[in-house]
């Protein structure tokens, strides 16, 4: 967990790409909550990456 700890802001961006990425398919168009909540992962990653290198 030590090893993986700097990445995690990372990986929550990248999930929330993922996330606004998804709803562009035909299905999910329109899906506010997946939107909020692909901002919110992109939004707490970059926080978590902030503070984490801020703490090294």
């Amino acid at each position: 967990m030590k090893k993986a700890k700097p990445f995690i802001g990372i990986i929550l961006i990248v999930i929330g790409t993922l996330t606004l990425t998804a709803t562009q398919l035909k299905a999910l168009n329109g899906s506010n909550w997946l939107l909020l909540s692909g901002l919110l992962l992109i939004v707490t990653g970059i926080i978590m990456h902030i503070r984490i290198i801020k703490s090294e």
